[in-house]
């Protein structure tokens, strides 16, 4: 009942604005039964030939989960301010309500159902400072973990400086922390260039939560970088 009043939410929206959300599309598995919740939509548009993010939450409800749909062919740099300010306006909104989450949604070709992945008190750090050099600067936060820095691109990733495919992301890191846990926790470190499409930053965003257990976590924090100002090698 819950997925077809959600399908039915999902087309009243479209037929009302006449726009269509293309959500991404992910081989991993997430949440996927939600109660009690309303909808944000994050809508593609070109505009003076800059791609934009036109944002509907006019159905929201401080009480409930929210659940955004977010356009797959949209850039980081065009939806994290509109996130921020969605997430300041969910969490602290005089009606706001404890135990109520953000949940980004995807297509789940596993199961082949609408899927949702949490992202409850994820800071967005957009002032392209890399988080090699945050950790540096923060050491007395860091210093008890196994710290490993992914920084991915359209492109391009790495591994702590080590270069790798998209496809072997999984097996390349579950290798490198098993070369390198030295008994600690092992805490992952997300940067995105801020040119990322929202597809790709859902791709690892999925992958990377669900290598996730009681020895691996993922930092809070996610690092939202211009390649014209940080330096690093490709």
């Amino acid at each position: 009942m819950k997925k077809l009043l959600l399908l039915l939410i999902l087309i009243l929206i479209f037929s009302c604005t006449k726009k269509e959300v293309k959500l991404p599309v992910l081989a991993e598995k997430g949440i996927q039964e939600l109660h009690n919740h309303s909808q944000v939509w994050l809508f593609f548009e070109i505009e003076n030939k800059d791609t934009i993010a036109i944002v509907n939450r006019k159905n929201t409800i401080s009480t409930t989960h929210w659940i955004y749909n977010i356009d797959k062919r949209l850039p980081l740099k065009a939806i994290i301010p509109s996130i921020i300010k969605l997430q300041d306006k969910h969490a602290n909104s005089m009606h706001s309500e404890k135990g109520m989450h953000d949940y980004f949604s995807y297509s789940d070709t596993i199961s082949k159902k609408l899927s949702f992945l949490e992202f409850d008190g994820v800071i967005f750090k957009t002032d392209s400072f890399l988080s090699k050099p945050y950790i540096k600067d923060h050491i007395a936060n860091y210093s008890n973990y196994n710290n490993i820095s992914l920084l991915f691109t359209n492109t391009k990733n790495w591994i702590d400086d080590s270069p790798v495919e998209k496809r072997e992301l999984k097996q390349a890191l579950n290798k490198f922390i098993e070369f390198s846990a030295e008994g600690k926790q092992i805490m992952l470190h997300l940067n995105f260039t801020k040119n990322i499409s929202y597809q790709n930053y859902m791709y690892f965003k999925t992958t990377l939560n669900n290598l996730c257990n009681e020895v691996i976590k993922i930092n809070k924090l996610e690092f939202i970088f211009d390649e014209e100002k940080v330096h690093f090698c490709y």
